[in-house]
């Protein structure tokens, strides 16, 4: 295999060892990140780990300080609400946009269907095991969303949204420490909302999605 081609492919393999490692709490917030350390844990060069590091802090998982090395970025009430109220601004006016594109409308409600059965497939092996799940679903909700937006026109919006909801699923899955898994509460706002965008009611599906984004303010710290 060629050596550059070999080198990336590890360096994403470990971004997303990572990456899914600091969602989940494995590495929790504030946490140290020691590059000896790493090495062991992720079978992988100091270089690779500083590239990986300093991307992941590119992406707000984790903090780097003069002196003081990286740390998992820690998690607040205010950075929540910040990432909520970012959320509701993409999201929204990206399906908005999405719903708005006539000519590409049957390809976008065919892939929005696809991502929301295997949502709804993880959401309820979630009410079965969160533990064994947490990872599968976490990119099942997200991959959901994304595709709400995927229609939109916009590649920056795509970009940014995608960034924000990273970090906002990060709360998500933490908060799975505190309280449980949504649920059946979960399913029906999802099925709720495709059915409204099948329905081609776009008000009613931008109200349904704030809401459902809104009811993040309240996760558990």
């Amino acid at each position: 295999m060629n050596i550059a081609v070999d080198r990336k492919l590890v360096g994403r393999t470990v971004y997303e060892s990572l990456r899914n490692d600091i969602v989940t709490g494995r590495l929790e917030p504030g946490y140290k990140l020691k590059l000896n350390e790493l090495k062991e844990r992720y079978s992988a060069s100091i270089n690779t780990l500083r590239e990986t590091l300093m991307r992941l802090v590119s992406d707000g998982f984790v903090k780097f300080e003069d002196q003081k090395g990286f740390r998992v970025n820690p998690v607040s009430k205010r950075d929540l609400e910040e990432l909520v109220d970012l959320r509701v601004m993409l999201e929204t006016r990206g399906l908005r946009q999405s719903m708005a594109d006539k000519d590409r409308l049957m390809d976008w409600k065919s892939g929005l269907l696809s991502s929301h059965y295997r949502l709804t497939c993880m959401e309820q092996l979630m009410m079965e095991d969160e533990a064994a799940n947490v990872e599968e679903w976490e990119l099942a909700d997200r991959s959901f969303h994304l595709a709400l937006v995927a229609n939109c026109g916009s590649r920056q919006l795509i970009r940014y949204h995608a960034s924000i909801i990273e970090l906002f699923m990060r709360y998500q899955v933490l908060a799975l420490e505190k309280r449980p898994f949504r649920g059946q509460a979960s399913i029906d706002d999802h099925q709720a909302l495709l059915d409204l965008i099948m329905k081609d009611d776009v008000e009613g599906a931008v109200d349904l999605l704030t809401h459902h984004i809104v009811a993040g303010r309240e996760l558990p710290l």
